[in-house]
C-alpha cells in the first residue's frame, strides 16, 4: 500500500514547530490509511515463517501487534496456530 501525504509550503509555514508539523503530517498519514481500509483496499501482513495471513494490516502500528519481531517482520501470534 502506498499513501502520499502532500503538505503545502503554506501549511509548513504555518506550523510554530517541527514537533507540531510532524504530529500534523502523521495525523493526515493515519486519516488517509484509515480511509483506504474503509474502502476495502486492505493488505494483511503474513506469517514470515509460514506465510499464512495474520489478523493485524499493515497499517497496524507493531507496538500493537503480538508476535511481531523487529527486523523478521510477523509471525504467527500463537505459536501453536503457526504451520511450521
Amino acid at each position: 500500500m502506498k499513501i502520499e501525504v502532500i503538505v503545502t509550503e503554506e501549511q509548513i509555514l504555518s506550523m510554530p514547530h517541527d514537533e507540531t508539523l510532524g504530529r500534523w503530517v502523521r495525523k493526515k498519514f493515519w486519516e488517509m490509511a484509515n480511509h483506504q481500509m474503509m474502502e476495502g483496499d486492505v493488505e494483511y501482513d503474513h506469517c514470515v515463517i509460514c506465510g499464512k495471513q495474520s489478523p493485524y494490516t499493515r497499517n497496524t502500528p507493531i507496538d500493537e501487534r503480538l508476535g511481531y519481531v523487529e527486523g523478521a517482520g510477523q509471525t504467527c501470534f500463537n505459536t501453536q496456530d503457526c504451520e511450521k
